[in-house]
């Protein structure tokens, strides 16, 4: 019985001070708004660099290399033969 009450004294305690702290948020505001435009900022770069990336790896991928020249032409020359 003795941990029943003190658990709802706990408890009522407990709800007492939420409900005063709950009436006037301190600072949140602008620890909220610091947080917020650093991630949407942060988020902003990485797409930036996610599309500079993709480009240069499609320039890349989609010009012809010198391998790839050597390697053909070295084929039909065989093919000539």
């Amino acid at each position: 019985m003795k941990r029943i009450f003190w658990v709802g004294v706990g408890f009522g305690l407990g709800v007492a001070a939420s409900r005063r702290r709950g009436a006037r948020p301190r600072g949140h505001g602008r620890a909220g708004g610091w947080a917020r435009r650093h991630v949407r900022d942060a988020l902003a770069a990485g797409r930036t660099e996610a599309k500079q990336r993709e480009a240069t790896l499609r320039s890349v991928f989609a010009a012809p290399s010198h391998w790839t020249e050597k390697r053909t032409s070295d084929r039909t020359r065989n093919l000539d033969k």
